[in-house]
Formats: C-alpha cells, sequence, structure tokens
C-alpha cells in the first residue's frame, strides 16, 4: 500500500522545477532578446507570460492526463 503511494505521489514531486525552469527561460529568452533589439521591458514580460504558460500547461498534462479513447486501447 505504501510502495503504491510512493510511486503515485513521484510522478508529482517535479512539477515545481519544471515550472521555474520553463519562466526562467522564457524571462531569460526575452531579457536576450531586449538586449538585442532595445526594447527592454516588451520582450522580458512576453518570455514571462509565455513561460508561465508553458508551465501551467506542463502542470495541466501531467495532473490531467489525456484519456485514451476506444480506437487507441
Amino acid at each position: 500500500m505504501e510502495q503504491k503511494r510512493k510511486n503515485a505521489v513521484g510522478a508529482y514531486l517535479d512539477l515545481g522545477l519544471q515550472f521555474a525552469i520553463a519562466v526562467a527561460i522564457g524571462v531569460g529568452l526575452g531579457y536576450f532578446a531586449d538586449g538585442k533589439f532595445g526594447t527592454f521591458p516588451l520582450f522580458l514580460v512576453l518570455g514571462l507570460l509565455l513561460g508561465a504558460t508553458s508551465g501551467f500547461l506542463t502542470i495541466y498534462r501531467t495532473v490531467f492526463p489525456k484519456k485514451k479513447s476506444k480506437k487507441e486501447k
């Protein structure tokens, strides 16, 4: 019983880290693009939003996996 619960929890342990990495990559790319084009807050904010959206999608897809249809089984 205890082993089964540990396996069920294991899939969710790294979700926070995945979210943080997605946001950091988005912000980093936005900051780089702002430095390249001279539009300081524009791409930084867009990168933050894109990274956060990507992180939330990762969490959502992990917590609520796609159900297989009868044809796929």
